[in-house]
């Protein structure tokens, strides 16, 4: 897998994204603003782990809340750091839903990203300080 070098450059956003993944983690779906925003065509993130997306500021224990808490079939909300295809970062408020299937068993989940406030932001830098 491609390797993302992060730089120190923000990218700043309006639009809501969207994307949805299967219980791996695979992207199954991506609206046209989350690939804008993140630097890729949706032909090339249909298939691919949303880790893609990781940026390496994020500690390994907030992913790990995420996927506990996803497994359990909660919603789950926070702020990220991510990483765009051209190694720029930006923040989201990323709201996750699980999505079922017409049996209600639940088969993935519903991402949106909102634009994250600066408050939002300094509170999960100092958040993510606690990990180091």
């Amino acid at each position: 897998m491609h390797h993302l070098i992060a730089l120190d450059i923000e990218y700043n956003y309006k639009k809501n994204l969207i994307y949805e993944i299967d219980l791996n983690g695979v992207i199954t779906f991506a609206n046209s603003n989350f690939a804008e925003v993140t630097g890729f065509r949706r032909e090339e993130l249909i298939g691919k782990n949303h880790k893609i997306f990781r940026h390496p500021d994020v500690p390994d224990a907030i992913y790990a809340k995420l996927w506990y808490t996803n497994n359990r079939m909660k919603k789950w909300f926070s702020t990220l750091k991510n990483i765009r295809r051209d190694g720029m970062y930006f923040w989201s408020n990323i709201h996750t839903t699980p999505k079922y299937d017409k049996s209600n068993n639940i088969i993935g989940f519903i991402i949106v990203h909102k634009p994250a406030s600066k408050i939002d932001v300094e509170e999960e830098i100092e958040l993510y300080a606690q990990y180091d």
